[in-house]
């Protein structure tokens, strides 16, 4: 698995796992729909395990990766800039 490695980065375990409880949760809502009477209450299980599945898989490619690309802290830059930059047009220094 090492493409997957250069691939993905360290996060390449977690991006497999997200994505095959993902695939779990499909699977899980279309046995749910083969039998042609579906319900909202029907729908919620598999859509919170696909979900899931999302969200580990996205973690493991936003945090996973030692790469450039790497830019899930891009808000909290910007706002530490507009701070620094509030802070000399007003002449204070964060001490």
């Amino acid at each position: 698995m090492s493409w997957l490695e250069e691939s993905f980065g360290e996060g390449y375990q977690q991006v497999v796992i997200g994505f095959s409880v993902f695939i779990i949760g499909a699977l899980l809502g279309w046995m749910e729909a083969a039998d042609e009477v579906m319900t909202a209450s029907d729908v919620f299980m598999p859509a919170v395990i696909m979900l899931s599945g999302a969200m580990i898989t996205m973690l493991g490619l936003s945090f996973g990766t030692q790469h450039e690309d790497d830019r899930t802290d891009d808000l909290m830059n910007a706002i530490n800039e507009l701070t620094a930059r509030m802070n000399s047009m007003l002449g204070t220094e964060e001490e």
